[in-house]
């Protein structure tokens, strides 16, 4: 019994050996770190341009010169004007810089004529603003000049009657639901980015120990079932590497923001939907994106270790890569459609359940019952897939005769 115990220690800690040296030689990689700090040089330069963007297209400051009190009133109000009694002291304030340019607005025989004068076109949505008091103001001189009785007044002020009768209005719709699409786009294209590098990663790393011809040393102190078991432990080490870093620095934007001048009003106006598309991402989306790394992690160390030179693990991987592609492809495509037949067959097939049936579950199309049966599908798949693999693993890494991928995988079933 104690030997037994002993056994089962010394295996684990072999496992975990494994397992510790696959990570450390991967996160110490330059493109490791690089693929780490990609998102976030991509995000400081997309914050950075768009700021410079906003600072240099900032709405103009115009002067206005009219003699029209109620314009002037409605001027007042605004922040994108200021009046000015005269042409001559507008000239003026823009030689100065204090203004962006000025509008001169003259009223002859009840019509109003508004001429800008600036080196630069005026701002579309100030312009948009400032036509829209003038028009109100044109509409009360026309008023005026038309001479019409107080009755004729109001019914030419009577406005539109609108009403709306909605079913089910607490379920709001995918297309009129922006929690629903920014939780759909990042999920989609989180389980993206994560399957295709790390399956490409797994591969490689694969068949490249297995040029080594080292595999047979290795094997004569530990089975190979255990080595492979160590290798998935490593790989999936440095994808909660990532994940950790990405959350940390998120969960440091999220505390931080609200103290960031600049940021804390558009970031109070938004919290309420980052915390929604959080809740989104945390339940079933992040449930099936473990689900489907393990199931392709599992196979692209299957396609690595399958074949002879390290140069041809990405031949071998294009399996993985098209269901990848498939499943991704089908669910851009469920953004602009309902709810097929089809849909719902793929949510419940390993592979592509793990793209399909977290988007329809953020989509309000599948109910949670329906999330759990795929869920357990596609654990049961994975777990039978592991030890399927785990057990044929030593033969197909023992064959290094370069007789084709396929030839190698039936020689390790017959081993």
């Amino acid at each position: 019994m104690r030997y037994l115990r002993w056994k089962q220690v010394l295996t684990m800690n072999k496992i975990w050996l494994v397992a510790k040296e696959t990570y450390r030689r991967e996160v110490k990689t330059w493109s490791y770190l690089l693929m780490i700090l990609a998102p976030f040089i991509f995000a400081f330069l997309s914050v950075g341009i768009g700021m410079i963007s906003v600072s240099s297209a900032d709405d103009n400051y115009i002067g206005v010169v009219t003699s029209n009190p109620a314009l002037k009133q409605a001027v007042k109000k605004s922040e994108d004007f200021d009046n000015y009694a005269t042409k001559a002291k507008a000239q003026k304030a823009y030689k100065d810089e204090d203004i962006d340019g000025y509008v001169l607005v003259e009223q002859k025989n009840n019509q109003l004529t508004a001429t800008y004068y600036s080196n630069e076109k005026i701002d579309s949505d100030v312009k948009s603003e400032l036509l829209t008091s003038m028009q109100a103001v044109q509409h009360q001189l026309n008023l005026r000049q038309a001479k019409l009785t107080a009755k004729q007044s109001a019914a030419l002020a009577t406005q539109v009657q609108f009403k709306q009768t909605v079913k089910h209005s607490e379920k709001k719709s995918f297309d009129s639901d922006p929690v629903k699409q920014i939780s759909f786009w990042i999920l989609l294209i989180i389980l993206y980015m994560l399957v295709i590098t790390y399956t490409q990663v797994t591969a490689q790393d694969i068949a490249t120990e297995k040029g080594t011809k080292m595999m047979e040393v290795i094997f004569s102190s530990m089975p190979g079932g255990d080595y492979f078991t160590g290798k998935i432990l490593g790989i999936f080490g440095e994808i909660i590497t990532q994940v950790l870093i990405y959350v940390a620095g998120f969960t440091a934007v999220y505390f931080v923001a609200p103290y960031i001048d600049g940021f804390n009003d558009l970031f109070s106006k938004y919290k309420p939907m980052i915390d929604q598309t959080i809740g989104n991402l945390v339940s079933w989306g992040l449930l099936f994106t473990i689900i489907g790394l393990v199931l392709f992690i599992i196979f692209a160390a299957f396609c690595g270790a399958i074949v002879v030179k390290s140069e041809d693990a990405n031949k071998a991987v294009t399996p993985l890569t098209v269901l990848m592609l498939i499943g991704f492809l089908f669910t851009l495509n469920m953004s602009s459609g309902s709810d097929t037949i089809l849909a719902q067959v793929l949510s419940y097939i390993p592979f592509l359940s793990s793209f399909v049936m977290p988007a329809r579950v953020i989509m309000g199309d599948a109910s949670n019952l329906e999330a759990t049966i795929s869920a357990l599908i596609a654990i049961i798949a994975a777990s039978g897939s592991f030890i399927w693999i785990r057990k044929i693993y030593p033969g197909l890494i023992l064959q290094t005769d370069d007789v084709g991928p396929w030839q190698n995988f039936k020689r390790s079933l017959l081993n």
